[in-house]
């Protein structure tokens, strides 16, 4: 039943009024009337719980009990190495800094001698050696974690504070059914916000599981804009302990300038000079940096890597170990823990293993699955998410190395290829001992896994179809895992897709051809107006926008608009092809997809290289052509004669927002298009999305839910809870849509299930009362 609160974390966004925390001084027949009208559904029951969130706190946890969760993050430019002092209100000065060094011991100091504590924010020391600017969340680096729990309303208000730059915020992963504007991806689903600008976010909290929120323009995730957003399961497990507080993995290679200057040398020349320091021009000489290898032989690192951090925490190599920070995760021996892990990275493949534990591999990407015990590595590309549970059954008086070691191996060498020894490191420790300081850090043993013929490593979500067997390592491989909690048969899609509904995109890498990357041979173009947005206007034309509709290979004006239109409804399948010699992690927005079929490329028989792509793909239309990565720019893509994949979705199929397709290989997956709107799809792979590596997928524009009114102009944009539970309620099949009641009759209560009959009591008395009463009774209670 309905029942007052009094607590100050609790209040409606619709009203100003004073009196809305104060429904326990209501008189008994008003009490009476408020009831009624919860309880018969006049007024959605609403508890927000205003979610205390700012520099003094790493993760942000709403209440349970809370209906919505309001959230505010507050984006900056800042520098490293540096404390900011506040102002009055609490807010960051970004003009008051003191910048600060680690010593010999560990400490870290401000260069004038002087003590920065209380009313100063934390300075992040990163990589212990990079003195750059960054964008901070709320002065952090990564930004806070959020944790909210299922269907539970997310209200996230976000004020722009970068002086030239505009940014977005992208929920990854979630679905934002009738919220497509939400999405937050600039000129596709909202305007960006502009410097000194604000946009309220609000949206449900589904599916469950771990995601991550992070900027969606010029690469500004990798200079921090980024944090995880944890979405707790109504039904939580109990044979482990899950506290995302804890032990939540942020993932983030690290550069010694803002990215967007990393990708413009890359991409200005094709080429880097190594090594050469920051601002300076290379030395005539130097030898140019060839890309790193995996260990199948194809192209991983086009960038040299530099550090990484976890957490916002690291340590270069230059940097000795007492000069570093480092993340520590602390548990108590004999029990388990879910730690969740974070791919939201820029370009490297990492490898995450503890030192002396395995791991259960229990979900990816916000999907349980049936776990894949005694796991050595689990991999994760650039924005996959990986959970996975650790028994802290070792010995407790050690520390145990985290590491993330990106995938980059030495191929001039002799099998098994030794690694490049890139590595982003953290320390587990139990409760028995102190937490590990600095100059611990030299002390810790190493007890990397050891992977013998009698005892082979396992490696969950190879880039490929396995290793050599000198790496003594078994794949998972991503086609083999199955839900642990089988879809709903109505989510599901039909084995074959509606009305031949196949779609074949070849993500392009071009490399070598001095030429962006693409799909299909068509690089992307963002509009100069949100699509989401500009759709509800007349006058919108984008004809000179799309790309044409014939096959054609890059030249002059194959930039442009790529898009590709859906009829609500479908079963549609979407051949993700690579006949370009890198791997492509593909994120596909506002869904998540069931992955049915992986093809790899051909390898040969000495060491285990990819050595053509797939022999069932063709890129010509008399299938003249044999398989070659000549055929990366590859625009007529289809099934050779004679081949039909061996198709077949069940309610165990796996399910992903982000998959990895193999060098030379393909990946096949299916949806159903039961959510109208603009939805991204491009590799998370930064420099290759940013290159044009990305296609928007237009489903059902006719029955698109339409954007609130106030977004529909640039600038600041908020609304309230009532206009949110209006669009929410958007039903695409129908021609009339339900109307929200007045916005002011929002009125703070909880509904509970153990008292049915005094419920519904409740409601017929209330009801009949509400007949009786003026509706602005309800209204001057609140």
């Amino acid at each position: 039943m309905c029942k007052p609160t009094g607590s100050s974390l609790y209040r409606s966004f619709t009203s100003g009024s004073p009196n809305l925390n104060k429904l326990e001084y209501m008189p008994p027949l008003l009490l009476f009337i408020f009831t009624g009208a919860c309880l018969t559904g006049l007024s959605r029951p609403q508890i927000v719980h205003q979610v205390p969130c700012d520099y003094t706190t790493s993760s942000c946890r709403c209440n349970q009990a809370a209906d919505a969760c309001e959230f505010n993050l507050q984006v900056f430019y800042l520098q490293t190495f540096t404390k900011y002092s506040l102002k009055a209100d609490g807010t960051i000065n970004p003009v008051g800094g003191y910048v600060h060094y680690i010593n010999e011991s560990g400490q870290l100091l401000s260069y004038d001698g002087k003590v920065y504590g209380a009313g100063y924010t934390e300075a992040a020391t990163v990589d212990g050696k990079t003195y750059r600017p960054f964008i901070a969340i709320n002065g952090r680096i990564p930004g806070p974690t959020l944790i909210v729990r299922e269907s539970q309303t997310v209200v996230v208000n976000v004020t722009n504070n970068i002086r030239g730059q505009s940014i977005t915020i992208h929920w990854h992963g979630q679905f934002q059914r009738n919220t497509p504007w939400m999405d937050g991806v600039g000129f596709i689903s909202q305007c960006p916000i502009t410097t000194g600008g604000s946009f309220r976010y609000i949206f449900k909290a589904e599916p469950s599981g771990t995601f991550f929120y992070h900027g969606h323009i010029d690469g500004q995730r990798g200079d921090g804009l980024l944090g995880a957003l944890v979405v707790l399961e109504r039904e939580p497990e109990t044979t482990y302990s899950d506290v995302p507080e804890q032990h939540t993995i942020n993932l983030l290679d690290w550069w010694p300038r803002p990215f967007i200057d990393v990708f413009t040398l890359q991409q200005s020349t094709q080429e880097v000079y190594y090594p050469t320091s920051v601002g300076d021009l290379p030395i005539p000489g130097l030898d140019q940096y060839a890309a790193s290898k995996l260990a199948d032989g194809t192209e991983h690192g086009i960038i040299p890597y530099y550090s990484g951090l976890i957490n916002g925490q690291g340590r270069h190599r230059d940097v000795p170990y007492n000069k570093s920070s480092l993340s520590t995760f602390r548990v108590d021996y004999g029990q388990s823990y879910r730690f969740r892990l974070v791919g939201a990275q820029m370009l490297y493949a990492y490898k995450v293993s503890v030192d002396n534990h395995k791991l259960s591999v229990i979900s990816t990407d916000g999907f349980f699955i049936q776990p894949v015990h005694a796991v050595d590595y689990v991999i994760v590309y650039p924005g996959e998410r990986y959970d996975f549970v650790l028994n802290a059954n070792q010995d407790r008086m050690q520390y145990y190395w985290i590491r993330a070691e990106s995938l980059e191996v030495n191929t001039t060498g002799e099998l098994p290829y030794s690694s490049l020894g890139n590595v982003v490191e953290a320390i587990l420790y139990y409760s028995n001992r102190t937490e590990p300081q600095p100059m611990d850090y030299a002390t810790i043993g190493s007890t990397r896994p050891s992977c013998t013929t009698s005892a082979p490593c396992v490696a969950v979500n190879c880039p490929f179809r396995s290793f050599h067997p000198s790496y003594n390592t078994t794949c998972i491989n991503v086609d083999s895992l199955r839900l642990l909690k089988p879809t709903f048969p109505g989510e599901l899609p039909s084995n074959d897709p509606t009305n031949g509904q196949e779609y074949f995109l070849n993500f392009g890498y071009s490399g070598a051809l001095d030429l962006p990357d693409n799909i299909n041979g068509r690089i992307f173009n963002h509009p100069q107006k949100p699509l989401q947005i500009e759709t509800q206007r007349s006058t919108l034309n984008l004809t000179n926008l799309l790309c044409p509709s014939q096959p054609y290979t890059c030249g002059d004006g194959c930039e442009c608009l790529h898009m590709l239109s859906i009829p609500y409804n479908n079963t549609v399948r979407f051949v993700l092809a690579n006949f370009g010699m890198e791997t492509h992690p593909i994120h596909m927005h506002g869904h998540s997809f069931f992955v049915v079929a992986v093809g790899y490329g051909s390898y040969d028989n000495t060491n285990n290289f990819v050595s053509d792509t797939n022999v069932s793909l063709s890129c010509s239309a008399d299938e003249t052509d044999a398989p070659g990565f000549s055929d990366q720019l590859c625009t007529t893509m289809h099934w050779r004669k004679g081949f039909t994949p061996s198709v077949k979705v069940t309610t165990s199929t796996l399910r992903k927002d982000t998959v990895v397709i193999p060098s030379g290989g393909y990946v096949i997956i299916q949806i159903v298009s039961s959510s109208p709107g603009f939805w991204f799809i491009h590799c998370h792979i930064e420099p290759h999305h940013m290159s044009g590596m990305a296609m928007v997928l237009n489903i059902a524009q006719e029955l698109q839910n339409p954007a609130p009114s106030g977004m529909t102009t640039c600038g600041d944009f908020s609304w309230s809870l009532a206009d949110f539970y209006q669009k929410l309620d958007f039903d695409p099949t129908k021609s009339s849509q339900p109307l929200t009641t007045s916005s002011s009759l929002y009125c703070a209560c909880i509904t509970t299930t153990t008292q049915l009959g005094l419920t519904i009591a409740f409601s017929i008395l209330g009801f009949v009362m509400l007949i009786l009463v003026p509706w602005v009774s309800c209204i001057v209670a609140c």
